[in-house]
């Protein structure tokens, strides 16, 4: 770190700063000095984009852990847990991708893409790329300044999921054409509509792992069970190494009885299996945000349910890295 520091002709509290701006973090001077000095260990959000900031100076990216999520119950926080977690990498300096697969559109309104063009014809979607008719690079738009990028969706996509259901290879559409994008970006995220279609079983057999967010309501949480059939056939008959990293409770309110019922019975039920992780409380931030055409926890770092989205992105940037090593060693 002090090397890195050095370089940059950074004191340590301008170091501090730095940090402080691309992390949404209140470090100080003593704080760098004790990691510099090794009596304390550096948080691996520090160390991720530590390495990652380094490599971007040499314009390295990839290869992309291609993440999706995903629950045929609609209304569970699966747009609102994309753009978050999505957010939150980029901000660590990581080139991230948001595919947003659902013909709704939701994560590229919830960004501040204006849909009408779309709508229209005017510019290209996703829907084209599945078509063949424009790579995935050709419609990404991006959001901001922290290398987050959409590839947008349009209601166009529900005449190609027709299309596609048609097609006895199909399913492997969407898997075919992100194969340029895995090399140019770190991670790719794709927000899945709210059904078991031709969309969502794209999204999955083109991905590395799946996350799935689960309300804490019963009708949401059998919705669980039924994807996690769907994603054991989809192991045995054509992708035997796609993976569940895990369950993100949402929309959680403690006080409800029914709400604590559920957590508790997912954990009973699938907890042995598959890691739960904490809940993101409701909370009107969260929709405001979207209004407003952008991430809540970049508007507000610290808003209910922060720490809940980080743990989901360092358990993401932690399989990453764990599927580079391995990469490497072989």
């Amino acid at each position: 770190m002090r090397l890195l520091r050095e370089e940059r002709k950074l004191s340590q509290p301008d170091f501090a700063a730095w940090l402080n701006e691309r992390l949404e973090r209140r470090y100080d001077r003593s704080k760098i000095s004790r990691w510099e000095s090794n009596s304390e260990k550096i948080p691996d959000a520090v160390v991720r984009f530590l390495l990652k900031e380094t490599a971007v100076v040499d314009g390295q990216h990839g290869p992309a852990l291609v993440v999706c999520l995903a629950n045929q119950k609609g209304g569970v926080g699966k747009t609102t847990c994309t753009v978050n977690t999505a957010s939150i990498l980029a901000r660590e300096g990581y080139r991230v991708l948001i595919i947003d697969a659902d013909p709704q559109a939701n994560a590229t309104a919830h960004l501040g893409i204006d849909l009408i063009e779309y709508e229209e014809g005017r510019r290209k979607s996703l829907a084209h790329v599945l078509r063949e008719e424009v790579a995935v690079e050709d419609i990404v738009v991006p959001v901001g300044d922290i290398g987050l990028e959409i590839a947008p969706s349009s209601i166009e996509l529900a005449s190609v999921e027709v299309e596609l259901t048609a097609d006895p290879s199909g399913p492997m559409a969407l898997r075919e054409r992100l194969q340029d994008a895995r090399a140019a970006y770190d991670f790719i995220f794709i927000d899945c509509p709210p059904n078991l279609g031709q969309c969502t079983a794209n999204g999955l057999v083109a991905s590395d792992v799946i996350v799935i967010p689960c309300q804490t309501e019963y009708l949401s949480s059998i919705g669980v069970n039924h994807l996690l059939k769907t994603i054991n056939k989809l192991k045995r008959r054509c992708h035997p190494s796609l993976a569940v990293l895990g369950i993100l409770p949402t929309m959680h309110n403690a006080r409800l009885n029914q709400h604590q019922v559920t957590l508790e019975q997912l954990h009973s039920a699938l907890g042995g299996t598959l890691r739960i992780f904490p809940p993101v409380p409701r909370a009107t931030i969260y929709g405001d945000a979207a209004l407003a055409g952008r991430a809540a926890l970049e508007a507000v770092p610290d808003a209910p349910g922060a720490s809940s989205y980080r743990a989901l992105a360092d358990a993401i940037a932690a399989e990453r890295h764990k599927r580079v090593e391995v990469a490497n060693v072989a």
